[in-house]
């Protein structure tokens, strides 16, 4: 709980005279009396490690206790039907709080805290009920007579920027995560078959995921045989596996909250046809290119201007461009490669899919730079729907994505996913071998 402890000490330092107010997240009625399963708030859980439903942390610097947890009491009776509760009285010496009070006696208690702030820090836009509760208690008849704060900013302003910079305790949780993933994509290659179902290979995967002790997937799967990896977010997983085309797969686990996202492309029956291996061979070569420039004072803006640069290329060799038309330098200005290629070729990664955390400093146009500890994804993609008679006939319908996930150090890079075959060679290796060696 020490790391838990730590960070919320940088934001005290950070919030001045101001408070923090921090919901977690509640439980979701699923139907009747069940919930879907519990997933908390990933800022809350980042500075408590708690995974409790209905808690809510306050960080108050100018109060005599400046870590204050309210959370659900013990209650035999409701810990017989949902499981077990920390409760108030152990909550403080466990969490290394300062105070721990009932989430029932929030509305009475808090007002307290507010007194001579003159900001709060809260959840903007995710927790509005909880917000505008928070609102009117400031305002109320009740507390006119004392000095209550009236600017309500986003506490994400605060909190992303430290969840940026990835710690050894992050690394740790995400090393496991990308472990878990890798033997699962590793399963999928040599499990795949012409016959098989995109539904059976994302079964395989997640029961790794499970097996190994992961929370469960980091996002929904995204298993895209043939012409179905042209879209993009597919995740219905319900087509049977054919003879001569590609599968993309898009999937990651979750370990510790921390997310993986991961994706691979290789031929269903483990061979690469020339057209295949063709198209394969840019999307590769835009992804390696752009990991190039990965690196500390680098942005996005780079990575993903040289994938562009790449790809475009390449869509000239595959002759879905003619040269002669259009120039290279008129298809990028005009942002015509996005029909081929309509997506970045990145995004911040962490306790969420797409972490928290700006792609631009605070005057909103200047590209952040990367710094050692940044996490994020580089994931180029060629995508030459079935139906695109501009498409030459034999690249229709192959859709290939790459995506590994990097970790900024000092001496440049680490792609943490590199265990994950990616080559032509080593994917149809893969491709070869025996799926149950990654079961047990």
């Amino acid at each position: 709980m020490k790391i838990y402890k730590q960070r919320r000490e940088q934001l005290l330092k950070l919030i001045g005279d101001g408070i923090a107010i921090i919901p977690g997240n509640q439980l979701v009625t699923k139907n009747s009396d069940t919930h879907f399963r519990f997933r908390q708030n990933s800022n809350f859980y980042y500075l408590t490690g708690f995974n409790e439903p209905d808690a809510i942390l306050v960080l108050a610097p100018k109060s005599d206790f400046k870590e204050i947890l309210f959370l659900n009491p013990k209650d035999p009776l409701k810990e017989v039907w949902d499981g077990k509760r920390l409760g108030v009285e152990a909550a403080p010496s466990a969490l290394l709080l300062d105070k721990a009070f009932s989430v029932e006696d929030f509305d009475k208690e808090i007002p307290n805290f507010l007194q001579s702030c003159k900001k709060v820090y809260t959840e903007m836009g995710l927790f509005s009920s909880f917000l505008n509760r928070t609102v009117a208690m400031s305002e109320s008849a009740r507390f006119k007579k004392v000095k209550m704060p009236t600017e309500f900013v986003n506490v994400g302003n605060l909190v992303h920027p430290l969840r940026l910079i990835k710690d050894e305790f992050d690394l740790a949780s995400i090393k496991k995560s990308i472990e878990i993933t890798t033997l699962a994509h590793k399963a999928a290659m040599s499990f795949a078959k012409p016959g098989k179902t995109e539904y059976q290979v994302q079964a395989l995967m997640e029961f790794i995921y499970r097996y190994h002790g992961a929370y469960g997937v980091a996002y929904e799967s995204i298993v895209a045989g043939g012409d179905n990896a042209n879209i993009l977010h597919y995740i219905e997983n319900d087509k049977t596996l054919q003879n001569g085309d590609m599968l993309l797969i898009d999937a990651g686990c979750e370990y510790n909250y921390y997310a993986t996202d991961i994706t691979r492309t290789f031929p269903i029956n483990g061979k690469f046809t020339s057209a295949q291996k063709t198209v394969y061979e840019i999307v590769l070569k835009a992804q390696l290119e752009s990991i190039k420039l990965a690196k500390t004072g680098a942005t996005f803006v780079q990575t993903h201007n040289k994938a562009i640069d790449v790809l475009v290329d390449g869509l000239f060799e595959l002759n879905v461009y003619k040269k002669g038309a259009l120039s290279k330098a008129q298809i990028i200005e005009q942002n015509l490669f996005k029909k081929y290629y309509p997506h970045g070729t990145g995004h911040w990664l962490g306790l969420d899919v797409h972490d928290a955390g700006s792609y631009t400093e605070e005057d909103g146009k200047t590209p952040v730079k990367f710094q050692k500890g940044h996490y994020f994804t580089v994931e180029p993609g060629l995508y030459l729907p079935l139906n695109d008679e501009n498409v030459p006939k034999e690249f229709r319908g192959i859709g290939i994505r790459i995506e590994d996930d990097i970790l900024i150090t000092e001496a440049g890079n680490d792609v943490i996913t590199k265990e994950i075959p990616k080559s032509v060679s080593s994917i149809e290796e893969y491709c070869a071998k025996d799926f149950k060696s990654y079961l047990f």
